[in-house]
């Protein structure tokens, strides 16, 4: 990796474990675990399309519950899969002692 490539993967990883990412070692692992990282998430992401969100006071529950079918059908054919930042942070919690692992280059 070069250094720009370095400092992107930082800057990423900064936003998920804080600063303790500056004295880690940008190398292969950490880039590789980085992938395993956010695909992981991805699976998350793709089933927070299926949760129905939180229902206003005041509204019928069957017109809600109609209104939140549509709206799980429409969010799961959707093309634009942006990543929760729920479950990419998750997955950055289980993994966060093999990235140090990995920074170290164990």
């Amino acid at each position: 990796m070069d250094l720009y490539e370095r400092q992107d993967l930082k800057d990423f990883l900064v936003k998920l474990f804080g600063n303790k990412v500056n004295g880690w070692n940008m190398n292969e692992g950490v880039f590789n675990l980085t992938y395993e990282l956010v695909a992981e998430s991805g699976l998350c992401s793709g089933m927070m399309d299926f949760v129905p969100r939180p229902m206003p006071y005041g509204v019928s529950p069957m017109r809600y519950l109609k209104k939140e079918l549509r709206g799980i059908f429409l969010r799961s054919i959707s093309k634009n899969k942006d990543q929760y930042i729920i479950c990419i942070r998750a997955a950055a919690f289980k993994m966060t002692t093999r990235f140090q692992e990995a920074a170290m280059g164990q």
